[in-house]
């Protein structure tokens, strides 16, 4: 098994009325892969805020499979870019995928109760350094280091423009609006404009 890699401490998350307190998240949309509660196949992952650390808990199924009794490396890949998008909706800055870099410490298997984490090691501009890690019981089976661009609104518009409006703000309340079209963007990693915080990871 390769060694669990040495993994940046958490910089610390904006907090203010401007930004998601601590508790629960909404999805970066209802139809999302990982975190959409509409999609017929997705993940469902319900994410939390716990200080400078987004966090979910989860268990794979027969729907996940790689090898028999192991979860696909896709999935845990998803699992991990999934949840650091999610820090991005926290930041309220629209950003995507440039690069993760996976590192598979141990198997994930099906059936167990895994706990997920991400949170932010920098920001530098456009440029958001992000990690995350999958538990096992307490032990490491997986982690990413993810760089992630902030872009702007056009970016999601190249996809479905008429579906816009299911982009949810991240400080609505459960029965809040969506995302006015004109402030911001989504997907994965979604969010709202505005300036970004500055944060200098140690």
């Amino acid at each position: 098994m390769p060694a669990e890699p040495e993994l940046p401490p958490p910089a610390p998350l904006p907090v203010g009325e401007r930004y998601p307190g601590d508790g629960p998240l909404r999805p970066h949309h209802a139809t999302c892969f990982g975190c959409g509660p509409d999609s017929p196949c997705g993940l469902h992952m319900a994410m939390v805020r716990d200080g400078d650390v987004v966090r979910t808990h989860l268990r794979l199924d027969g729907r996940h499979e790689g090898a028999p009794g192991f979860a696909h490396g896709g999935i845990v890949a998803t699992i991990l870019d999934d949840l650091s998008g999610e820090l991005l909706l926290v930041l309220r800055r629209p950003a995507v995928t440039a690069r993760l870099e996976v590192d598979y410490v141990a198997p994930v298997m099906l059936g167990r109760d895994l706990v997920a984490e991400a949170w932010v090691a920098s920001i530098d501009g456009r440029k958001y350094r992000l990690v995350a890690r999958i538990t096992d019981d307490g032990r490491t089976v997986a982690t990413s280091q993810g760089l992630f661009i902030a872009v702007g609104r056009e970016h999601f518009e190249a996809g479905d423009p008429d579906r816009m409006a299911i982009l949810q703000d991240p400080v609505a309340g459960a029965s809040g609006g969506p995302v006015d079209a004109t402030t911001g963007g989504g997907g994965a990693g979604a969010g709202l404009g505005g300036e970004p915080p500055t944060i200098v990871g140690t």
